[in-house]
């Protein structure tokens, strides 16, 4: 599963609108003994409605999360930030949390949970 795939699943269901530019994807990748997602989204975007894509392979899912605009008041004192990008790294051990492991907040992202695809 791919970016724009994820897209097209999502936009034929008419869930959202989802584009390149407001989506943001993720991959299961293995970090230090675990297995998540890695984001890096720019501090700018979350002043406008973010749609987070969390593939993984293995369960052959995706999850869609949406982030409503403005709602987090200050992204940079939540996450980690580098160069006013976050990077959010989200634990596939527990995916019904959907917790940041590596942000100042921890942030819980399940609130933000849309829906969940098969493929």
């Amino acid at each position: 599963m791919n970016k724009n795939e994820a897209i097209a699943i999502v936009n034929r269901a008419g869930k959202a609108q989802l584009t390149e530019r407001n989506t943001f994807f993720a991959s299961v990748v293995a970090k230090q003994g675990d297995e998540g997602w890695w984001l890096n989204i720019p501090l700018s975007a979350f002043s406008k409605d973010v749609h987070v894509l969390l593939s993984s392979e293995k369960a052959r899912v995706f999850q869609h999360l949406m982030i409503k605009g403005r709602t987090l008041l200050s992204p940079a004192m939540t996450f980690r930030c580098k160069d006013q990008v976050a990077d959010i790294f989200i634990s596939a051990a527990a995916p019904k949390r959907l917790a940041d492991q590596i942000g100042v907040g921890k942030h819980n992202f399940s609130k933000h949970k849309v829906g969940e695809f098969r493929f």
